[in-house]
């Protein structure tokens, strides 16, 4: 009777030509990951805006997101420079200054995001996104505040842009990557 299986040679040939396949595979695996992960955090800044303005329904006062300082502070600030890939701090703005004061409530604190990820607003949405009472967005002085931030990763084809409508209402859209843009 002879026995059926394989040997210890052809067990390694098979492994070695599956650790070859693997490897061939791995940099599409990669980008489909970053593709996936640029989505969901462009879904995750939706989900905050979103939050900003019920919040301010709900408290019938002023919430807002901004730009979070480094991590090397002690708390979750509010950044004089940078851009909100590094992050972003949702908290109810009492004293309406655009800027988390210490006494302040912090709704939700969004670490920065991947080294592969660029996420910038225009003008008006820079440093601050704010919504008053009425879940209007506006800005410190009370004008309304429509923008676009626009997320952007390293060898990806495709942007998302988080437009917010002079109402506050934000929209989330997948944009082609314009040739020679600045992302």
């Amino acid at each position: 009777m002879r026995n059926r299986g394989f040997t210890l040679l052809e067990a390694l040939v098979v492994l070695a030509l599956l650790a070859v396949l693997l490897s061939l595979a791995a940099p599409s695996l990669q980008s489909l990951r970053h593709k996936h992960q640029m989505q969901s955090h462009a879904e995750q800044l939706q989900s905050s805006l979103l939050l900003a303005r019920s919040e301010a329904l709900r408290r019938q006062q002023r919430v807002t997101l901004c730009v979070r300082a480094s991590a090397t502070h002690a708390g979750p600030e509010c950044a004089t420079a940078g851009t909100w890939a590094q992050g972003w701090v949702v908290f109810v703005d009492g004293n309406d200054s655009g800027h988390r004061e210490l006494a302040e409530t912090v709704l939700q604190v969004q670490e920065a995001l991947p080294e592969f990820l660029t996420l910038q607003g225009n003008a008006t949405v820079d440093r601050y996104i704010s919504y008053g009472p009425q879940g209007r967005s506006q800005s410190t002085t009370g004008a309304f505040q429509a923008g676009a931030l626009t997320l952007c990763g390293a060898g990806q084809a495709h942007v998302w842009r988080l437009v917010i409508n002079a109402v506050g209402k934000p929209r989330l859209e997948k944009a082609e990557r314009q040739e020679g843009a600045n992302c």
